[in-house]
């Protein structure tokens, strides 16, 4: 179902379709207490076994052009700021080219609920080197990027990254 509606929705062409967004990447449904910024605890297998076969469906079969990630955290770390799942899992072993939005200020929470961050524009850093292409629905950390930047905590070149990307889709 979710491969046919990215199809329907996306198109052939993105220029004459409108880019689909699977939410929330991932294990967003098992977390303690089903709570949003909650942990959820599985491994390397289950979690690919179980949560990521359905976006990576999407993503082969449907061309998915966007992804959302979730509030929570897997193992205690948040999934905004997690490397091993928007770069290894979704990017290298299910193949993910597209753009990864956050989700309502999970950026932020990355600072203020999960406590992985010492400040906003940490927390941003963190994401943007995460593989997390656009904070939404403001500005609360990525604005700070410049100084990390400026400051030698954020790698120019991955703000590139993540800007071409976003270019590229548009």
């Amino acid at each position: 179902m979710g491969t046919a509606f990215v199809q329907g929705m996306q198109g052939d062409d993105l220029t004459t379709g409108i880019v689909a967004t699977a939410k929330h990447f991932i294990a967003y449904g098992m977390t303690e207490g089903a709570l949003n910024q909650a942990t959820a605890h599985f491994g390397p297998r289950e979690l690919f076994e179980v949560f990521a076969l359905p976006f990576e469906a999407a993503i082969r079969d449907g061309g998915l052009a966007s992804v959302m990630n979730a509030y929570n955290d897997i193992d205690g770390v948040p999934v905004a700021a997690s490397p091993a799942i928007l770069t290894d899992l979704l990017r290298g072993r299910l193949g993910f080219d597209g753009v990864v939005v956050a989700d309502y200020g999970t950026v932020a929470r990355t600072r203020r609920i999960h406590r992985a961050a010492d400040s906003l524009a940490h927390a941003g850093a963190l994401a943007v080197e995460a593989g997390l292409d656009i904070e939404l629905p403001f500005l609360d950390c990525y604005v700070g990027l410049a100084d990390m930047i400026a400051a030698g905590d954020l790698d120019e070149a991955v703000v590139d990254t993540s800007v071409r990307r976003v270019l590229t889709q548009k």
